[in-house]
């Protein structure tokens, strides 16, 4: 408590963590909750265009780090408002400087403080309010009392459990899979075995087969569409028949709750039906395409996600 009164203990540690000790805890900053649970959800959410969310951080870290971190420890000031204002020799800037910083805090930290209760509730098993409490309530004694200190030392034990939970087992998977202990020097060897089963699939009769089927849901959707209004009405009926059928006959409850799901699902009017139809016909008429393989790069804007059976395959 008596070190973090000193400006330069609370800010810099006294200047007296090793670089080497430094670095690990900014990589730790990177390899943060928001970084798993963010990158994990946009890549789940949008394919492979979501890894450029991970290059824009990345590319924003080491533009922090070369332009901008060397200026501001010449300066010898601590925060970017800080370092502003002196450098402007202005109160506007240093204020407007507080409130960026303030909201790109606010967006990052949201994700965080959402994997400090998820983690709390999924793994402690009390709920996420509480968990989000202890975590925040953690968080600040440490930096209160320790300052930079503390936060340092704790993301560099943060820094050496991360990446020995992502590096151990990746190792151990390309062990197994016969690709050395360093599966970062087999690059070469598994995009050739990708290659061959990318060939292996797509000559396949499975393959053809499937993507035929696909083709025949896409023309049978389009037959839908064409006999609108009669087939919405005739859909609507088959449903609603099939229902009171299975309830005459004592069907069973699970077949009831499924019949009666899908009709509370079905389109509410011609005009909603064809809007729904034609979604899923344009969705099955791009699982006809031939999938682009797994060794060449994407178009910009086309999806990394195929509905043919090589990418389940591979």
């Amino acid at each position: 408590m008596s070190r973090t009164s000193d400006l330069v203990e609370y800010y810099v540690a006294g200047r007296r963590v090793p670089s080497a000790f430094n670095g690990m805890a900014t990589a730790a900053d990177w390899l943060s909750a928001a970084s798993f649970i963010g990158l994990a959800g946009s890549i789940y959410a949008s394919g492979y265009d979501g890894l450029a969310y991970v290059m824009g951080w990345t590319g924003g870290y080491c533009l922090v780090a070369f332009l901008l971190a060397p200026y501001v420890r010449k300066l010898a000031r601590y925060t970017i408002p800080d370092f502003l204002g002196t450098r402007f020799s202005s109160n506007l800037v240093r204020g407007l400087a507080a409130i960026a910083a303030i909201l790109c805090s606010f967006v990052y930290l949201v994700a965080q403080i959402q994997g400090i209760g998820l983690i709390a509730s999924r793994f402690i098993g009390i709920e996420f309010s509480i968990g989000i409490f202890c975590g925040l309530a953690g968080i600040l004694v440490c930096s209160f009392l320790g300052g930079m200190h503390a936060v340092t030392w704790t993301q560099v034990a943060q820094y050496i459990i991360l990446i020995s939970a992502m590096l151990i087992p990746v190792s151990m998977i390309a062990h197994r899979e016969r690709l050395g202990w360093l599966p970062q020097l087999n690059y070469g060897r598994v995009m050739e075995r990708v290659e061959k089963l990318d060939r292996e699939v797509a000559l396949s009769p499975d393959e053809a087969h499937v993507r035929a089927d696909y083709q025949r849901q896409a023309a049978r959707m389009q037959q839908r569409i064409d006999a609108l209004p009669k087939s919405f009405h005739d859909e609507r009926t088959r449903l609603v028949n099939e229902i009171a059928d299975l309830r005459r006959h004592n069907g069973p409850l699970r077949e009831i709750d499924a019949r009666e799901r899908e009709l509370a699902a079905f389109p509410h009017d011609p005009a909603d039906a064809q809007v729904r139809w034609s979604r899923e016909r344009d969705a099955l008429s791009e699982c006809v395409a031939a999938p682009v393989p797994m060794t060449e790069a994407f178009a910009p804007g086309s999806s990394a996600d195929g509905c043919s059976l090589s990418r389940c395959f591979i």
